[in-house]
C-alpha cells in the first residue's frame, strides 16, 4: 500500500508540475502587450491542448506502471486504479487551474519549496 501511495504522490506531483509550467507560460503570454488578442487566444488554445496531452501521457504511464507490476495484489491494483481515476477526473479538464488552488483542494503540499 505504501508503494502505491508513493506512486500516486509521484503522479500527482507530476501533474502539478505540468500545470504550473503551463500556467507560467499563460502568464508570460498574458503579460506581453505586444501579443494581439487573437494571437493570445490561439496560443492559449494551443497550450490547453498540449496540457491535456501531457496530463493524458502522465496518466497513461501511471496505469502502465501499475499493469507492469505483476506481483501486485488485486485489491491494491484496484485501489491504485481507483485513485488514478479520481486524479484523472480532478486534473483532466480543458481549463488550466492555478497550481495553488489545485494543491489546496486536494491537500497536497510539495516538499520542494519552489512548488509553493
Amino acid at each position: 500500500m505504501a508503494m502505491m501511495s508513493q506512486r500516486l504522490i509521484s503522479v500527482l506531483s507530476s501533474m502539478v508540475a505540468v500545470e504550473r509550467m503551463f500556467w507560467k507560460l499563460r502568464e508570460l503570454i498574458d503579460g506581453d502587450s505586444s501579443i494581439s488578442s487573437d494571437v493570445r487566444e490561439t496560443l492559449h488554445a494551443m497550450l490547453d491542448a498540449k496540457l491535456l496531452s501531457a496530463k493524458d501521457k502522465i496518466m497513461s504511464d501511471a496505469r502502465a506502471a501499475i499493469d507492469a507490476t505483476p506481483d501486485l495484489p488485486q485489491a491494491v491494483r484496484d485501489r491504485a486504479f481507483r485513485s488514478l481515476d479520481f486524479a484523472t477526473k480532478m486534473f483532466m479538464t480543458s481549463e488550466p487551474r492555478r497550481t495553488e488552488d489545485t494543491l489546496s483542494r486536494v491537500g497536497i503540499c510539495s516538499a520542494n519549496p519552489r512548488m509553493h
